[in-house]
């Protein structure tokens, strides 16, 4: 089976990240009341690296290759938010993510997994919530998109909530604010709000 010279490439920079996903050319909704009610949802693809790394390093059968591709796929639909999850190539799913709670109630949500994730909402213990967003290290990010592999997206925040902090490039006011980050490289500052709820 053929693989492209950037699926190689990738392989011995990817190695370090084992465990992750990477999300891409997604757009993830954040709705957020001051009761603390939450809902989010996210369409687009998650990257596995450990996927990706197997994949550039030449040497599976189609049989290996199709055997992982599903370990991967199962891995995501452990959780039941994940709405739909398709396999598209090199390591990387087209995915449909919900998800609903009560921030009082679950403390902290992670979107995609709580050791690997890139956004979290959180409720802290000074009773501020905050969102924040997370990322590789840097000289993984320069590596990655060094390679062709860079995350892009759109994160948008609606709420009613009073929000005393944040980094969003656009905000749009109405009966729910909405507070959007248009995402164009991991290299982006990560986005940050922190909030009151009731």
């Amino acid at each position: 089976m053929k693989f492209s010279p950037l699926t190689a490439l990738f392989a011995l920079a990817l190695i370090i990240l084992s465990g992750c996903y990477l999300p891409s050319n997604y757009e993830a909704d954040f709705n957020i009341s001051k009761n603390g009610d939450f809902a989010f949802r996210y369409k687009g693809n998650v990257t596995s690296i450990p996927l990706l790394s197997a994949i550039g390093k030449g040497d599976l059968s189609r049989e290996e290759l199709e055997e992982k591709i599903a370990i991967y796929k199962r891995d995501l639909e452990r959780e039941p938010a994940f709405k739909s999850v398709q396999y598209v190539t090199e390591g990387r799913y087209k995915v449909k993510f919900e998800y609903r709670s009560n921030l009082h109630d679950t403390k902290s949500f992670t979107f995609i997994r709580s050791n690997a994730h890139f956004l979290r909402l959180m409720k802290r213990k000074d009773g501020y919530s905050e969102i924040q967003g997370n990322r590789p290290p840097k000289k993984y990010i320069d590596e990655l998109i060094a390679k062709g592999f860079d995350a892009r997206g759109v994160l948008r925040v609606w709420t009613d909530a009073k929000v005393l902090k944040h980094n969003a490039e656009l905000v749009k006011k109405g009966p729910k604010t909405v507070y959007v980050w248009a995402i164009n490289s991991m290299r982006d500052p990560l986005p940050a709000m922190i909030l009151l709820l009731k």
